[in-house]
């Protein structure tokens, strides 16, 4: 069982899903509205979203994709350089510091 064999990753998102799931269905206000759980006056929704079941998985995956583009973007045009960056020599006497050519 080698983590290079598609077998082997194929059973671990298998897994992974399976996990995630579980942990999507074990969300109180679902097990409240199937009758499993009582309803606890002291944890009542304050919004109108609250209330909804699985807003709280929703809310997260969607906070978490929000932070991966905008990160994605706003950090990679930060941080980003061109694809000729170190094509040139910081000791090349043709080129100025930002490695464009000087003219003669």
């Amino acid at each position: 069982m080698s983590l290079e064999d598609p077998k082997t990753i194929r059973k671990l998102w298998i897994g992974f899903y399976v996990v995630l799931g579980l942990l999507v269905l074990a969300d109180p206000k679902l097990l409240e509205l199937v009758h499993i759980l009582e309803h606890d006056p002291h944890h009542a929704a304050h919004f109108i979203v609250d209330g909804w079941p699985e807003f709280y998985p929703i809310y997260g995956f969607v906070c978490c994709v929000v932070m991966v583009v905008v990160s994605k973007k706003l950090v990679g045009a930060l941080l980003m350089r061109p694809d000729t960056y170190y094509d040139h020599s910081p000791l090349d006497p043709t080129r100025d510091q930002k490695g464009r050519r000087l003219s003669q």
